[in-house]
């Protein structure tokens, strides 16, 4: 990746996590930049290598110490000649500040992998299942009915037969996005990945087609679990990430309690 790349990154980074703060891009800058984050590997692992830092420096409460950093970036900013962030060379003096930020934080996320043998049991424990491990709770299914009236597709997920489960929606022909649901949750408890996945996505695309949310919450958060279970981090971050950000979703105070930190962490493990 370009020095050039990697600076336009940083200032992205910026107005990303620092919503007051000023822009430097147009409307069409951000949007391809995230065209190019979305498509482009090195910048891609760049982006999340510098989220990991952010998440890492407020976890270490070291916020005072990059704010003062940052301050003193955007002075000497402010005495440098203004220009196209997307198009032209940084001068001398913004590249190395912009290059001081950069390896503050760098070395903010990286003294908490060496500071001390527990992080770096930690380091060396995480992974994308050690986390699926850590997340996983089962789904309890809650009826408004009486046990004697539930659907022999429930009975058969209230009293964890799972296996039956699966056979009563292969079998059964009144089909919706419950029974899709408890099929791909009998799957993940027996650690059918892909199945679960399948079950996952085809809720959500349902709903997608109707403009209805029955079991999308739902389907949604296990489809990040599964993907986690399956030892794919990349797959289930967009997902987290989507979840973090909307407070009125069903599973947000879930993602919220979970460590992004760990999460970008792993998937800087695996990606690098």
């Amino acid at each position: 990746m370009s020095l050039h790349q990697s600076n336009a990154l940083i200032d992205h980074l910026d107005s990303h996590f620092n919503a007051d703060a000023p822009s430097r891009f147009t409307p069409e800058q951000k949007e391809e930049m995230q065209r190019l984050i979305a498509e482009d590997e090195d910048v891609a692992r760049e982006w999340n290598y510098l989220q990991l830092a952010v998440e890492a420096v407020h976890d270490a409460g070291l916020n005072k110490q990059v704010k003062a950093v940052r301050k003193e970036w955007e002075a000497q900013s402010a005495t440098a000649p203004e220009q196209d962030t997307t198009t032209a060379p940084d001068t001398q003096e913004g590249g190395i500040v912009r290059n001081l930020y950069r390896n503050v934080m760098r070395v903010a996320a990286c003294a908490l992998l060496v500071a001390g043998g527990a992080a770096i049991f930690k380091y060396v424990r995480l992974s994308s299942s050690s986390l699926y491990s850590d997340y996983y709770n089962s789904y309890d299914l809650n009826t408004s009915r009486g046990a004697a009236n539930q659907e022999a597709i429930e009975q058969a997920y209230s009293t964890k037969n799972w296996n039956q489960v699966l056979a009563l929606f292969t079998t059964g022909s009144d089909r919706n996005n419950k029974t899709d649901f408890l099929a791909g949750m009998a799957d993940l408890e027996l650690k059918k990945f892909d199945d679960a996945i399948a079950h996952f996505e085809q809720i959500i695309a349902t709903n997608s087609q109707s403009h209805d949310d029955y079991f999308g919450d739902e389907a949604e958060y296990y489809l990040a679990i599964s993907w986690l279970g399956k030892n794919k981090i990349n797959e289930a971050m967009p997902t987290l990430e989507k979840i973090r950000k909307n407070k009125n979703h069903k599973y947000y105070e879930q993602v919220n309690k979970m460590s992004f930190t760990d999460l970008r962490l792993t998937q800087y493990k695996e990606n690098k």
